[in-house]
């Protein structure tokens, strides 16, 4: 073969191999194109499924919005709804406490003590510890404790009176004062917040002791006998600062219900549970309990018998 054969078929063979390189430069080019687009399509899908998803998210959280304005909105109505009468019976309350205390004074030892019923006095140092813990132990366990109203112990006798067919006092001895010496016993509940802001004010202007005073003095103990002075006479013939213990106990069980206890088997049963109590509340040590239940106690118009 000549020379310039071989150059002819060189030329050819490069002619051919640049026509191949050619074809497929155009087929990657079509194949990338159609990538692309391809691509570019699916970019453009997510970004539309992007869109519609966010859009509905939108959508969705604005309805959700528009419900909560909607039930707050209900919400709103219901409690300007309730407060109304609400706030009418606060009013109303309001009034009805401030006419009850209308004209009201402070309570001051002064005042009770120009109220007295009772016609033998005696003074708070002659009354006996024992018989005003005695006191203190069955009609108002917490009397140190208040500050003339017991919170508890009425809402106890509410709740009593409500589930039960019997009736529970809930008056401290403060309260008790109020009622025996300044107030009056109708069953009202003008006269029960009479008694409460009366008894607030007593606890104010006087000491615990001063009023133990004044509620010894004018408890009525039957046989037309008021204060201890004078039932210390009557029932044990004796000063009210020579009584026992156990003696402390039978006059404090006799105020409870005069009518019933002034009969000496019925004031001994109470006279037992008044003395249990202050040993609970720790006012006796139990050997002063047992002895004073042991204690012959009879009233001087038992004696002879």
């Amino acid at each position: 073969m000549s020379y310039y054969d071989k150059n002819e078929n060189k030329i050819r063979r490069r002619k051919v191999s640049s026509s191949d390189n050619i074809t497929r430069n155009l087929q990657d080019n079509r194949s990338y194109e159609k990538n692309s687009k391809a691509n570019n399509s699916s970019i453009k899908k997510d970004r539309i499924d992007r869109e519609r998803t966010y859009s509905s998210s939108r959508v969705s959280k604005s309805k959700r919005n528009k419900k909560k304005a909607k039930k707050r909105k209900i919400l709103k109505k219901m409690l300007v709804i309730m407060l109304i009468p609400l706030v009418i019976l606060s009013l109303a309350g309001s009034a009805f406490v401030m006419s009850s205390l209308k004209g009201a004074q402070p309570v001051t030892k002064e005042l009770l003590e120009s109220k007295y019923i009772s016609s033998q006095v005696v003074s708070t140092d002659e009354i006996p510890k024992h018989l005003k813990n005695a006191i203190v132990s069955i009609e108002d366990e917490r009397f140190y404790d208040h500050k003339g109203v017991d919170v508890i112990s009425l809402v106890r006798s509410v709740l009593h009176n409500i589930l039960t067919d019997t009736t529970q006092g809930g008056s401290t001895i403060e309260m008790q004062i109020s009622k025996n010496l300044i107030t009056n016993d109708d069953k009202t509940l003008k006269r029960k917040l009479r008694d409460m802001y009366n008894a607030i004010s007593m606890d104010k202007n006087m000491t615990k002791d001063e009023i133990l005073g004044v509620y010894l003095n004018n408890i009525y103990l039957g046989k037309s006998s008021y204060g201890v002075g004078k039932g210390a006479q009557v029932y044990f013939g004796k000063n009210v600062s020579e009584l026992t213990l156990a003696e402390c106990a039978m006059i404090a069980g006799i105020t409870n219900n005069p009518a019933r206890y002034v009969e000496h088997r019925e004031a001994k049963k109470r006279q037992e549970t008044i003395l249990y109590k202050m040993n609970e509340l720790g006012y006796i040590t139990d050997e002063e309990y047992k002895d004073a239940l042991r204690e012959s106690v009879p009233f001087i118009s038992e004696i002879g018998k």
